[in-house]
């Protein structure tokens, strides 16, 4: 079908210019800033977000729709930074990502996905037995291993009404890389927390975000919302998740409707504010090593949480060393926005965050740290692929290695 008959695709610019973020579409000075900034330019040279901007305003957003791009994009949202007419091209691709899904050519896994989370709360389909029984023996393990730590200490207590804290997970940590889970059962645990979990909602992450399906979106984020208010929490503690902790701290009211009743706070925000408060035992410098920051995109460039890990890391390492760019203008990882989920996309993401990896060696540093697990798992392949000369590693479980020294 053709853009020019298809009702879902020949009239995408007006679809786009009534969201939030998409509302300036028309306005768009082709000035070229967006291209500057674009890290998939060297991958696609037919193709940048102004060249997409184009097409959509002149009814081709068929050709858009069909265009693996719309894939290969990350959702950093570097290229419209500091756009002129305040274009904020993450909207613009979930909704071209829209259209793809209602017409059957969205990524098969990432569908599943989001039909797995829908069904079972989260996306690995784990129920709460299971969940509630790799919890255990993970505490159990963690106590083993370090010295000083005993039989209960890092027990959690699952679904305790009227706790400070409601912790949610990502999948990743009690599937793939559990030492990261029992990290953060020890922060908790050496902070003193007032924490729980929930045995219902265990999953931060938002595919249907990824998707462009605000409807299935909302149904997610909807779900831990209520889980908070049952419990009566004062605060939900996103774990170090860009996408998932973005949602909730900047989306989950406007597209509810409704006020949250609660704070929601990334971990790393906890963790600064308890180092600063002396909650936390850890002698300046005690890791000897050099460490650079990955600014993720949705905790730094969308959320402004720039300073809060650069405080941590500075606090516990020898020394630190920043990336250049940095902050706001940082270069994504190249694994966000569903990519690092996207089979499709599994030797092009590699491919396509060279600039990064040279961003990364330039520093000289020996250990590369960040705060989101999806850019971890990026970076730790791409530390893999080239063979860099350095550990990847969580603000956090940086942290808790800095006290346990």
């Amino acid at each position: 079908m053709s853009a020019t008959t298809n009702p879902d695709t020949h009239d995408l610019a007006t679809v786009i210019s009534r969201r939030t973020g998409g509302e300036h579409l028309v306005s768009c000075l082709t000035c070229g800033q967006c291209v500057s900034r674009c890290f998939l330019n060297d991958g696609y040279p037919d193709m940048n977000p102004r060249t997409l901007i184009r097409k959509v305003l002149m009814g081709r957003g068929q050709e858009m729709v069909d265009s693996e791009f719309i894939w290969a994009c990350t959702l950093c949202g570097r290229c419209t930074t500091d756009c002129p007419k305040e274009l904020q091209m993450d909207v613009i691709i979930r909704d071209l990502r829209g259209a793809a899904l209602r017409q059957g050519k969205a990524p098969h896994r990432i569908v599943e996905g989001v039909e797995t989370g829908l069904k079972m709360g989260n996306n690995v389909g784990m129920d709460s037995e299971a969940f509630l029984d790799t919890v255990e023996w993970l505490a159990e393990e963690a106590e083993e291993d370090v010295e000083g730590l005993e039989e209960g200490d890092l027990a959690v207590e699952l679904d305790r009404e009227g706790a400070d804290l409601l912790y949610i997970p990502n999948p990743r940590e009690y599937t793939s890389t559990p030492e990261m889970f029992q990290s953060y059962l020890k922060f908790f645990h050496y902070a003193k927390a007032d924490w729980t979990m929930s045995s219902k909602v265990f999953d931060i992450t938002n595919w249907a975000y990824y998707l462009g399906d605000r409807e299935s979106a909302s149904t997610m984020v909807r779900t831990m919302v209520d889980e908070a208010r049952r419990l009566k929490v004062k605060t939900l503690v996103s774990t170090e998740c860009g996408h998932g902790f973005k949602i909730l701290r900047k989306d989950a009211e406007r597209w509810l409707g409704e006020p949250l009743g609660f704070e929601v706070l990334g971990v790393i925000e906890l963790a600064d504010k308890w180092l600063q408060e002396g909650r936390l035992s850890v002698a300046p410098g005690a890791l000897d090593a050099r460490v650079t920051l990955h600014d993720p995109c949705n905790v730094g460039r969308k959320l402004g949480i720039f300073e809060e890990p650069r405080r941590v890391l500075k606090t516990i390492a020898a020394e630190f060393v920043e990336m250049w760019p940095n902050r706001k203008q940082s270069i994504c990882c190249g694994g966000g926005g569903s990519v690092g989920q996207n089979t499709d996309m599994a030797k092009k993401r590699l491919e396509h965050a060279r600039t990064k990896r040279d961003q990364i060696l330039r520093t000289g540093a020996d250990t590369l740290a960040t705060c989101c697990q999806n850019c971890l798992s990026q970076l730790g392949d791409l530390q893999s692929r080239y063979e860099m000369p350095l550990e990847v590693k969580s603000v956090i479980q940086m942290l808790v290695e800095a006290i346990e020294a």
